[in-house]
């Protein structure tokens, strides 16, 4: 029976995926124009505008949160052993996730998708202790260990008959995020958005580069909201 429910979970799990990260089937992939200055009788509401940015970029990150959970329980991911869930993570991965999966075990040492065993280990992270003890993880930054980009770590504990035999996360690269956004939002070149953290650190901008700068000269001419989901604050406007 076991086998059987874990099955249909993976069966579930990769519709799932399908649906959230996956562009429709059939359709061919349609170029996107090259954004363009917008005339100032066209120009976007930037307070509807800041808060759609919010929303989207608060609907990425609960995706991909959400299918981790899913993912924790699968019987590939449940028997602790990354040569059993390596094939699974890698189809995820490949389901356009703009970062790396990966799964971590109690002492600290972790695989992930692209390396396999990295030889490096996690248990300095502040967010380790909480996942080891049960507890989700979403919206710590850090440089990736393993690839060295600033990241969002999203991460769920996975536990076996009450046990927790280890976390299967993913870091969203900020910077592949921000390239997606961009598009998806259709910005004109005389836009720009950026989010930053509670202690001012650029997580996401629409110029990718000056997100691992420390002290970007950011634009001022722009209107503010806050995300619920990660508590960023996020800025839209105009460069003139």
């Amino acid at each position: 029976m076991y086998k059987k429910v874990t099955g249909i979970l993976g069966v579930c799990l990769m519709l799932l995926v399908a649906t959230l990260l996956v562009p429709a089937c059939g359709k061919e992939k349609e170029e996107t124009p090259a954004p363009t200055a917008t005339p100032i009788a066209n120009r976007m509401d930037t307070k509807v505008g800041v808060s759609a940015l919010v929303a989207l970029v608060d609907s990425h990150i609960s995706n991909y949160a959400n299918a981790l959970d899913a993912l924790a329980m699968t019987q590939e991911v449940q028997s602790g052993d990354w040569e059993e869930m390596g094939g699974l993570l890698a189809k995820v991965q490949q389901a356009q996730v703009p970062g790396t999966v990966w799964f971590v075990l109690p002492d600290g040492s972790y695989y992930t998708v692209d390396l396999g065993k990295t030889g490096k280990n996690l248990s300095d992270r502040a967010y380790f202790p909480g996942l080891m003890a049960g507890n989700k993880v979403l919206g710590d930054v850090v440089f990736s260990k393993s690839t060295g980009k600033k990241s969002l770590i999203a991460a769920s504990p996975v536990v076996k008959d009450v046990k927790v035999i280890g976390g299967l996360g993913v870091s969203i690269f900020l910077d592949d995020l921000s390239k997606t956004l961009v598009k998806e939002l259709g910005l004109s070149d005389d836009m720009v958005f950026y989010a930053t953290t509670g202690t001012g650190d650029v997580v996401l901008h629409s110029d990718a580069q000056l997100i691992t700068q420390e002290n970007p000269d950011l634009s001022k001419e722009v209107v503010f909201a806050t995300s619920p989901l990660t508590g960023w604050r996020f800025a839209l406007g105009y460069k003139d």
